[in-house]
């Protein structure tokens, strides 16, 4: 990760495709709905823990903070919208 700015960029990006993703499932499959919705509660919590993170570790420098950060972010992103393709099987 570059900048800060990129980071903060990047995990906006994603968590907007996230809950747009899950909106959509929740639209066009009402019967998935409260299991879209309890992914964006997800997505959301998930947003605020990544996005307002702070660095408390001296031993750690930023760009690694970051970049750990983002990786475990976007795995988890990953996890839900792996979690919404299957479920509209």
């Amino acid at each position: 990760m570059a900048k800060k700015r990129d980071f903060k960029k990047d995990v906006d990006d994603i968590f907007v495709t996230v809950v747009d993703e899950c909106a959509f499932t929740a639209d066009f499959f009402p019967e998935k709905a409260e299991a879209a919705e309890k992914m964006i509660d997800e997505a959301v919590e998930l947003y605020n823990d990544t996005r307002y993170a702070y660095k408390l570790d001296d031993k750690i420098s930023y760009k690694k903070f970051y970049d750990g950060l983002f990786t475990n972010y976007l795995a988890k992103m990953s996890d839900i919208l792996t979690r919404l393709n299957d479920s509209q099987k």
